[in-house]
């Protein structure tokens, strides 16, 4: 009997492994999700933007002057933001980690909302609605996209 319990508990732990993890901001609603509370965090098939990162990267340090003019300002900030299962942007933009400058946070957001191709993100080959996270590092008067 020890066997089958021990044995059954291991199956239903393996087994929560696999499962894919729905995640929600608390306070944060996308506006153009297509299953506003189904929501997943992938770790694989996840949503990419159209664009290359590097191209991305060179539009942000052309469109961002507030770090130029403070060189010496260091940060790694994170924007989040959903993307629905048609590849477009799901809104829920949301700052997970702060620059230490409001309105540097307010001018990321803004930019990344100019981000408007994407390819949705998949489970088992069906696109569903997804997180997809901007990291960065602020450095020497430049962004850097992680």
């Amino acid at each position: 009997m020890k066997k089958t319990i021990t044995m059954f508990a291991s199956v239903l732990i393996s087994m929560q492994s696999f499962g894919q993890m729905v995640m929600s901001a608390e306070g944060i609603n996308p506006e153009n999700v297509c299953k506003p509370n189904t929501v997943y965090f992938l770790m694989t098939d996840k949503a990419k933007p159209g664009e290359s990162i590097d191209s991305i990267e060179i539009r942000i340090n052309q469109t961002i002057k507030f770090v130029k003019e403070n060189p010496s300002f260091e940060s790694k900030p994170a924007v989040q933001l959903a993307i629905n299962c048609n590849g477009e942007i799901g809104g829920g933009f949301h700052n997970v980690t702060k620059s230490g400058n409001d309105k540097l946070d307010k001018e990321l957001i803004e930019f990344f909302k100019t981000v408007t191709a994407w390819k949705p993100g998949k489970i088992k080959k069906k696109t569903v609605d997804s997180w997809y996270m901007w990291r960065m590092e602020i450095k020497n008067g430049y962004i850097n996209i992680l």
